[in-house]
């Protein structure tokens, strides 16, 4: 699959553009969006209106406001009472937002996520795991966190986080400048003998509590790991996977979400807009010990203005064409069924013909990446939001940035 658009700066601008030409619009016609920026398809925004004057004979126009950090969210409903009507966060901000009653219920008379077919039921338990009730959140697209590693460079294939953290690729690897992230993975390194050869349920509860885990001990040992490994890593803010893509790196192993890595694994868009052809040496893994499914969601603000048109985008979001044009253009895969199944098709069968030239194995890897096995997601935990132990976390992150 192909994304068939420029590049984030260019969409912030488009969007802040657009944004200020329909400031003098009437607020109650227009329904304000705060999501993480290339992450929907322009003309599923635009064509919001008309479908939203079909199913209820009222006008209303969709804009979007891009931001760069899940935490942005945070700081513009708790921290201003932005004027949003729907938002985008992560999982574990999800869970913040409700539990601080940031978050509006959605209506189940409009869309219902328990409606049996609609989403994919992995990521519905998934959803469970901070929103417990699955009043307060939309599923919009998933994915997991693990290793990107040019296999040129390693000379073999990577299934630990060994590569990341031990010596072998001292020079040569790169971490993602996310606290989440970066903790996350480094706790599943040191807890790589409490996970050592456990499968199915046994490991993924083991993993999600080791995700749980704040305590003094386990946030100094992630401090060390992750001070040893950066003194000889690069920070990752969102360039490596276009940089390792174009060998124009000497990153060999980095900490990457799966949809970047399979972004780049296909024909892209680089930084400067320009299609380059996708760079079949770059594997993904989830690696043995461990690993992170996260799931992006639409929430309605507790400030929302437009509530009713709010819930009518989310189940606009849901209908086939619009999710699997939303998952082509974010290059991550809706967990919407119709359109889980449709694209997943698609990559078997190969209708783009992105797998001539490639071998059965590679193709089974980028296919694993974007859709993860059961056996992979077993080995995944959710990221929770870190409560009370947030300050504590903070200072220790500070002494790494």
């Amino acid at each position: 699959m192909k994304r068939t658009v420029g590049i984030v700066l260019c969409l912030v601008l488009a969007f802040g553009l657009f944004s200020a030409l329909v400031a003098c619009d009437k607020r109650e016609e227009t329904l304000k969006i705060y999501m993480p920026g290339d992450y929907i398809d322009e003309d599923v925004v635009e064509g919001f209106a008309d479908w939203y004057m079909e199913k209820t004979g009222k006008k209303m126009k969709a804009v979007v406001d891009p931001f760069d950090a899940v935490e942005d969210i945070q700081l513009a409903v708790e921290g201003s009472k932005a004027d949003y009507d729907l938002i985008c966060p992560s999982d574990y901000m999800v869970g913040y937002l409700a539990e601080k009653g940031l978050l509006q219920k959605i209506d189940k008379n409009i869309v219902d996520i328990q409606k049996a077919g609609l989403f994919k039921e992995q990521y519905i338990e998934t959803s469970k795991q901070f929103d417990p009730t699955l009043e307060y959140s939309v599923p919009y697209m998933y994915g997991t966190l693990g290793i990107a590693y040019d296999i040129t460079k390693t000379g073999k294939k990577i299934t630990s986080w060994e590569a990341l953290f031990g010596n072998e690729f001292a020079n040569h690897r790169s971490v993602k400048k996310s606290i989440h992230d970066a903790y996350a993975a480094a706790c599943l390194y040191n807890a790589r003998n409490a996970t050592k050869d456990l499968t199915g349920s046994a490991m993924k509860e083991a993993v999600q509590r080791i995700f749980l885990d704040t305590s003094d001990a386990t946030v100094t040992a992630a401090q060390k790991t992750l001070a040893d490994a950066l003194k000889s890593a690069v920070w990752d803010v969102d360039n490596v996977k276009f940089e390792m893509a174009a060998n124009d790196s000497e990153v060999a192993v980095a900490l990457m979400w799966s949809c970047d890595a399979g972004y780049v694994m296909n024909d892209y868009e680089d930084e400067d807009g320009k299609t380059q052809k996708g760079n079949r040496n770059l594997w993904y893994v989830l690696p043995e010990e461990g690993g992170n499914v996260y799931i992006d969601s639409f929430c309605i603000s507790k400030y929302a203005k437009n509530v009713e048109a709010a819930n009518y985008f989310l189940q606009y979001l849901c209908e086939k064409d619009v999710a699997i044009a939303n998952s082509q253009w974010a290059g991550a895969i809706s967990p919407v069924a119709v359109a889980y199944d449709e694209l997943y098709d698609s990559y078997v069968e190969d209708e783009d013909g992105m797998f001539e030239g490639v071998s059965e194995e590679w193709k089974e890897m980028f296919i694993e990446t974007m859709f993860p096995s059961e056996e992979t997601l077993n080995r995944c935990g959710v990221m929770k939001d870190f409560g009370g132990d947030k300050d504590k976390l903070n200072r220790m992150w500070a002494k790494l940035v």
